[in-house]
């Protein structure tokens, strides 16, 4: 095949996967069965609107000072890493509805060389190249403050057509300038109130309660500005092939919608929540008799400026954890400076 030809087939295939985007961004949108409920739930719900200015653009980031990097070095103990990226392969991995997964294309590798289409360079070396079509949260990925709103307003009470052809405020490359580095907490509720498996079944609510109380079970002191991380097993039963039928993208295990939890993580200063699923909670959820989807990006992100970044693979550190009992570490990631972006890839590193 010619380059002209790849090109073109690469365009049809780019065509054909935008037009069953679009399908199923109408699918999803039917979820919603009532569009203004939101303003009403999160009428009188806490925010973080100008409370470091009102040009501020990296909201709860801002609790990460100096001390907070010094604090999470503290935890560290053996020099231990793990890093948390799920790995990128062509065409397989978990998306949210409405995207595909990492397309990888080869556009230069030895076959351009042994059918004579090009030339080794001078001296004798060859070299591969190739590119990639994604979803900017298409792998593990951080959410930028302009990512999900409701209303009018993103966060910090700025116009939504400040999205409009690309983010003009609180893009992705805003929290890239500053990164994220503190004391990380494993919260594996999937470990203490799970399966065999230590997964929890799809469908299920993570509370506050769960999260206290797993923190109780691990002996782990959750402390004002800790970065949290939540694992409900969803990352590992989606790569098991035993499980996998058991996987679907609205039906993750993850944190439900409670005045109660909102409160408590503004209360807490809590900067980032991370998670092994797609929406870091439970995407579908009925609240009060409403059903909706995603409510917490509205409470946490548009309203606390809080930085959610999600399908992290966590069964390893778990793992390693439940050995030790050390849940608490120094943990550090930086999404890439995509200038009007609304997310980015991240490959997070927590270090024991």
């Amino acid at each position: 095949m010619t380059h002209t030809n790849k090109t073109i087939s690469l365009k049809k295939t780019l065509s054909a996967l935008f037009v069953g985007i679009s399908l199923t961004c109408a699918s999803l949108n039917s979820l919603a069965a009532d569009e203004t409920y939101i303003d009403k739930l999160l009428a009188d719900a806490p925010k973080n609107w100008g409370k470091w200015g009102e040009d501020d653009q990296i909201g709860a980031l801002n609790y990460l000072d100096e001390a907070q990097v010094k604090r999470g070095v503290k935890a560290i103990q053996s020099g231990e890493r793990f890093t948390l990226q799920l790995p990128m392969i062509h065409g397989v991995g978990p998306v949210f509805p409405g995207r595909v997964p990492v397309m990888h294309f080869m556009a230069q590798d030895e076959g351009i060389y042994s059918s004579n289409k090009s030339e080794p360079l001078s001296g004798g070396m060859k070299y591969s190249d190739d590119a990639v079509f994604m979803y900017l949260q298409g792998t593990t990925h951080m959410d930028a403050l302009g990512h999900a709103w409701y209303s009018d307003k993103v966060y910090n009470g700025k116009s939504s057509d400040t999205t409009v052809h690309g983010h003009d405020y609180v893009d992705i490359a805003h929290l890239g300038d500053v990164g994220v580095a503190g004391r990380g907490i494993l919260i594996d509720v999937g470990r203490y109130s799970g399966d065999k498996n230590h997964r929890l079944a799809p469908g299920t609510c993570v509370t506050l309660d769960d999260i206290k109380n797993t923190a109780k079970k691990q002996k782990l002191t959750i402390e004002k500005r800790d970065i949290l991380m939540i694992r409900t097993g969803s990352m590992g039963r989606f790569y098991d092939e035993n499980d996998k039928q058991n996987w679907t993208a609205l039906d993750e295990p993850g944190l439900c919608y409670s005045a109660e939890l909102v409160q408590w993580i503004a209360d807490m200063e809590i900067p980032v929540i991370a998670a092994d699923n797609l929406a870091v909670e439970l995407a579908a959820q009925n609240v009060n008799g409403n059903d909706m989807v995603i409510p917490l990006h509205g409470a946490l992100i548009r309203n606390l400026g809080v930085v959610l970044t999600e399908l992290y693979w966590l069964d390893d550190l778990a793992a390693d954890s439940a050995e030790d009992g050390q849940y608490s570490f120094f943990f550090s990631v930086a999404p890439l400076k995509m200038k009007g972006g609304t997310g980015s890839p991240v490959n997070p590193m927590v270090i024991k």
